[in-house]
């Protein structure tokens, strides 16, 4: 991304309200989130020996700790705050 780009949309963030800037924040945080499960299922299924049946049962274990160990059914920054939070105290 060029510097012309980055600060144009640092001046929308800029811009917006509270409301608004933690919509944006929680799209683009999902989508990072997406992105990490789509690089994880590509990563199984280049491997040989893994079954589509397999790459799904990891895939459905690790929604199962997002949501039930971590407490996150939505992906959101505020979630991800509070872990980092946890750690650092």
């Amino acid at each position: 991304m060029n510097p012309i780009v980055k600060r144009k949309i640092r001046q929308r963030m800029q811009s917006c309200t509270d409301q608004q800037f933690w919509n944006d924040m929680n799209w683009i945080h999902t989508r990072a989130y997406e992105k990490g499960v789509s690089h994880m299922r590509e990563a199984m299924e280049c491997i040989p020996g893994i079954t589509k049946k397999q790459v799904e049962a990891v895939l459905a274990k690790a929604v199962e700790i997002r949501e039930q160990w971590d407490g996150m059914r939505e992906v959101e920054v505020e979630s991800s705050l509070d872990q980092l939070l946890e750690r650092k105290e």
